[in-house]
């Protein structure tokens, strides 16, 4: 009966390692930690493109964006998100955007008017842009 016992012990440690490592990496992956606010560039062209997988091959219609955006605290980070359909779907230029973000993901995209994005972040925007250098 000892023997059995000896068992149990490690199995629990074990179990308990596995799932506190898999609600932080749930957590930093999928839940939102912040929002991220940008702007598409007055300049930006919107014609029909494709979007590609990792070996450069069409998958579907659509448009990639690579953006700086900035918290309510006027944070910067990069972030990367697409759009998909024909060039009549493509966020318009000048169009503010909110990125909802984990710690290391986009989790989501919106459209926001220029009054709901924070101060901070609306002065960033119109300061530094929100092209990647």
């Amino acid at each position: 009966m000892k023997k059995k016992s000896i068992w149990i012990l490690p199995l629990v440690v074990v179990f308990a390692a596995g799932a506190f490592w898999t609600k932080g990496y749930y957590n930093d992956r999928y839940v939102v930690s912040d929002y991220y606010y940008t702007q598409i560039p007055e300049d930006e062209m919107n014609e029909d493109s494709w979007l590609l997988d990792s070996d450069g091959a069409k998958q579907v219609k659509g448009k990639e964006y690579e953006l700086v955006a900035y918290n309510a605290q006027g944070e910067e980070r990069e972030v990367y998100f697409a759009k998909t359909g024909s060039a009549e779907d493509y966020y318009a230029p000048g169009t503010y955007i909110q990125v909802s973000t984990s710690k290391t993901l986009v989790a989501g995209v919106a459209v926001v008017n220029e009054e709901d994005v924070p101060p901070a972040a609306l002065e960033q925007i119109d300061t530094l842009g929100t092209r990647i250098q």
